[in-house]
């Protein structure tokens, strides 16, 4: 069936079949709509209004006549509360007001580190929590062989009482965690310390660090472990020096000095 034109259809006498007609679509992440409206001389007019979000959080609201004119609208989004601006200048003036701090305190952490508090430390995005404490902190006890892989363990260190390797850990993540090094260890005058000296551990002693600490946290979990469950806990330790029977030894005589068999 074909459909009639109607050519003597009057400005602004708009069928329903036409209306739902020239109603709008909507294409990807931009609104396009048209439809006839009366302009100030009584002529029909379409009119097509595009808006368009743009990234980082500017609106822009553009529409475009059959004379081919164009208004353009520009929002501006406060990328934190997502509040909309008329003008740069307005969205900066919120934004230093309502966010300054914010923003500030955004690339901060607070750690506890062997018993002591470091508060409102700078870190970058990228940075590993072996390269805060390492080079940033300067706790030299924080050693790596692997060159970040997580394959050698000398990074090790406590994080709220489990051992985690450093290297592969970002500082950004981190905030408000209590944090153990060797340091901390031979501070607490742990008996692994002795242990370890008695037994020759270390050679070069560039690995004994995360051994330390890897051990401690098998004695807090297992006061009495088994030569296999030492072997298994240190499986992720590497020694150039080939120390490996002397752990053993120590981590045994340091569980019975705790109270172990």
């Amino acid at each position: 069936m074909v459909e009639e034109k109607d050519n003597n259809r009057q400005p602004g006498n708009i069928s329903r079949r036409q209306f739902l007609k020239d109603a709008g679509i909507v294409v990807g992440g931009t609104a396009v709509s048209s439809a006839f409206f009366l302009s100030a001389c009584g002529k029909e007019v379409e009119v097509t209004k595009t808006i368009t979000t743009t990234a980082p959080g500017t609106t822009s609201t553009v529409t475009k006549t059959a004379a081919d004119n164009t208004v353009t609208i520009t929002k501006y989004t406060c990328p934190v509360c997502s509040q909309e601006f008329d003008s740069l200048a307005a969205l900066k003036a919120h934004f230093d007001a309502d966010h300054s701090e914010t923003e500030a305190k955004k690339d901060t952490i607070n750690l506890t580190i062997n018993g002591n508090e470091y508060t409102d430390i700078h870190v970058k995005p990228h940075w590993t929590l072996r390269e805060l404490l390492h080079d940033k902190l300067e706790f030299v006890d924080i050693k790596e062989m692997c060159s970040g892989r997580g394959a050698c363990g000398s990074c090790s260190v406590l994080m709220d009482g489990r051992p985690i390797l450093s290297c592969l850990t970002l500082a950004s993540t981190c905030d408000g965690a209590v944090i153990e090094t060797a340091y901390g260890i031979a501070n607490s005058k742990h008996p692994l310390i002795e242990a370890y000296i008695k037994n020759h551990c270390m050679q070069c002693g560039y690995c004994t660090p995360g051994f330390l600490v890897t051990a401690k946290a098998l004695l807090e979990n297992n006061p009495n472990p088994t030569e296999a469950d030492i072997r298994n806990a240190l499986g992720g330790n590497l020694c150039r020096c080939g120390t490996y029977p002397a752990h053993i030894d120590a981590i045994l005589e340091a569980a019975n000095v705790k109270g172990g068999a």
